[in-house]
């Protein structure tokens, strides 16, 4: 038990009241040497006049004999389990992202793979084909339901990287930003449809049979 410190908050708890130190001695029965002495902390109030000065001060009789409030010491230490909380969503927040991050990275370089394997196979089709024909086995081949998928997972591995890395929310307030996600967002559900289209429809709408040429 700190008696100073009783005695500072008994100080406290008067002022903050508004009474004197003879107001207090006159409602306690006592004098107010008396009380001096207790917020001094030379001496300690009777433990019969605890529940009184309690009363008179609207505290706990625990508050006085710890010599602090409790609800403040309270809400300290809920604003402090809080921020506590606060970090460590933060910190799961950023493994999440870090991880999320990562496997769009992942995504990213295997969608480009596929892209690029199906454009050197594409051109070396080319190859065999006549002129007037190459073109219409390029975009064949290049606008197929695997290849359009692979453009989509491709433009979906980018948006992730960037909303994992922050840059997303960046670039959504800017004018132009908006404009071109909204943009790429309405290619990519065309594309989407497209690509069903493409996987249920075969290669007919390019009146060319490219895997007779592929042999």
């Amino acid at each position: 038990m700190d008696q100073k410190k009783i005695g500072n908050f008994l100080r406290d708890l008067r002022k903050s009241n508004g009474f004197t130190q003879e107001q207090v001695a006159e409602r306690l029965g006592t004098s107010s040497r008396t009380i001096s002495r207790w917020e001094t902390g030379a001496y300690m109030p009777d433990i019969s006049l605890l529940v009184t000065i309690a009363e008179m001060y609207d505290v706990d009789v625990r508050e006085i004999i710890d010599g602090e409030r409790k609800k403040e010491n309270m809400n300290s230490e809920v604003k402090e389990v809080a921020v506590k909380m606060a970090d460590y969503s933060t910190m799961e927040k950023k493994n999440m992202l870090k991880w999320i991050k990562l496997m769009s990275i992942a995504s990213f370089i295997v969608s480009l793979c596929v892209i690029v394997l199906n454009w050197i196979r594409t051109f070396g089709v080319m190859k065999t084909a006549t002129t007037d024909m190459a073109g219409k086995i390029f975009f064949a081949k290049c606008m197929d339901a695997n290849s359009i998928l692979a453009y989509i997972l491709l433009a979906f591995s980018v948006a992730v990287m960037l909303y994992a890395s922050g840059k997303l929310k960046q670039i959504e307030q800017s004018k132009v930003g908006a404009t071109v996600i909204k943009i790429i967002v309405v290619v990519a559900v065309g594309l989407a449809v497209f690509a069903m289209i493409q996987a249920f429809g075969g290669n007919n709408y390019y009146f060319i049979d490219v895997n007779s040429i592929i042999g």
